[in-house]
């Protein structure tokens, strides 16, 4: 089904809410960046500072490490990289579990069934490492905004859910392409560049289905 039926009402609404809770943070754009210095003003990783992208993340996607990460370098990279990854695909399936139960668009439920598909293939090639660090990074939180869009989520249906959706898998998808082309060059750190380089063509295939949901239904996500 397509979504132009009630395209004037969903811009209206949607554009309105949906962007002013995703597009002044994205949730997934801001917490990841492996090998990154600790923000200046000694925020903690559940705190991103300015700048953010739609879904509460940082624009370069990555987590601020920890003041004692330096310690141990690759396994902090490691621990960061994918402990940002899991989050991640904690958020994507959550959101794509329910667009199968409310969105009432064939291409949209299609969609999300291959990222769930895609996402658990992938979760299972990632794992945090064990280190007897005291001061590993702390694992990124779900950012408010996405919780913010998740309980308003729960509320719609039909095109208006669909619009809010696509909104936070654009941003997330965007932030797994960020964290897998910085991970596919950590080539000190085998485990992340093998995932980078197994993650990249599978983001951009998510980011080319977005586009063209979104261009075939003239639905704007940003």
């Amino acid at each position: 089904m397509k979504l132009r039926n009630h395209l004037n009402f969903m811009r209206a609404s949607m554009l309105a809410t949906g962007l002013l809770l995703l597009t002044g943070t994205p949730a997934v754009l801001a917490q990841m960046a492996p090998g990154g210095a600790p923000p200046s003003g000694g925020m903690s990783p559940g705190t991103p500072p300015g700048g953010m992208q739609p879904n509460g993340m940082q624009p370069n996607g990555m987590q601020p490490m920890g003041p004692n990460a330096g310690n141990n370098q690759q396994l902090a990279v490691e621990n960061r990289t994918f402990a940002n990854i899991l989050r991640n695909i904690e958020v994507e399936t959550k959101l794509s579990k329910m667009a199968l139960k409310k969105s009432s668009n064939a291409d949209v439920k299609n969609f999300a069934h291959q990222l769930i598909a895609d996402n658990h293939k992938l979760e299972g090639k990632v794992s945090l490492p064990v280190s007897s660090a005291p001061a590993m990074p702390l694992a990124p939180e779900v950012p408010k905004q996405t919780k913010q869009a998740e309980k308003q989520m729960k509320k719609l249906s039909g095109p208006q859910f669909d619009q809010l959706y696509l909104i936070q898998m654009d941003a997330y998808i965007k932030n797994d392409r960020q964290v897998a082309s910085q991970a596919a060059q950590q080539s000190s750190v085998p485990a992340v560049s093998k995932v980078g380089t197994e993650m990249q063509p599978l983001t951009e295939q998510h980011q080319k289905q977005i586009a063209q949901l979104t261009q075939e239904e003239h639905l704007r996500i940003q």
